[in-house]
């Protein structure tokens, strides 16, 4: 009893934000740089319709223009930079416009600060999808299918909701990248 009454204060003191997770490893000085100077530049921005990789660029742009720090992206397996997204902000930490865009991209899409010393991407960003399962590339590849037959029956929009909806909620799937070059075709 007299161990946990400690441990619950601490977790109170600690705050909402507190994790009962172990410390990370210190980060190297490229990866902390990063994380305490370029993500935290403001930025503001209007895309409509955007790639999702020029609304990087863009964020990059901002901070090498407003604190002389550019940031380095670097993209993961299967992470979907040609995605179109619209988002719009302003003033905002670049930390926080990521992490808006890339949720409004869908996908379960995420990002890490590379930090191992002797790694030529230390201090970079690394932007993640989420891996896709099975179950996510079956249901995927059958919706495309359905979209497809939609689309060889002259109904395209119909066809352009159910792409859609493969591009959001299975973006990590090969099924996602099929339906985003279908969509283009359509004129999305």
């Amino acid at each position: 009893m007299r161990s946990i009454v400690p441990f619950a204060a601490a977790l109170l003191l600690a705050g909402p934000g507190f994790s009962a997770q172990p410390a990370p490893a210190a980060a190297t000085p490229a990866a902390e740089l990063t994380r305490a100077k370029a993500l935290k530049v403001k930025v503001s921005l209007e895309a409509q319709d955007a790639r999702l990789g020029d609304v990087l660029k863009e964020f990059a742009a901002q901070a090498d223009a407003r604190a002389d720090m550019l940031i380095l992206w670097a993209y993961g397996p299967g992470f979907p930079h040609a995605q179109r997204v619209t988002y719009r902000c302003k003033d905002k930490p670049i930390e926080d416009a990521l992490a808006e865009v890339l949720k409004a991209a869908g996908g379960g899409l995420g990002y890490t600060v590379v930090s191992k010393d002797g790694d030529k991407r230390d201090g970079w960003v690394l932007l993640t999808a989420a891996a896709a399962t099975a179950e996510d590339e079956t249901a995927a590849a059958d919706r495309v299918a359905q979209a497809k037959k939609l689309i060889d029956g002259g109904k395209p929009d119909p066809a352009k909701t159910l792409l859609t909806l493969v591009v959001q909620k299975y973006g990590a799937t090969k099924a996602a990248a099929e339906a985003r070059e279908l969509l283009a075709k359509l004129g999305k």
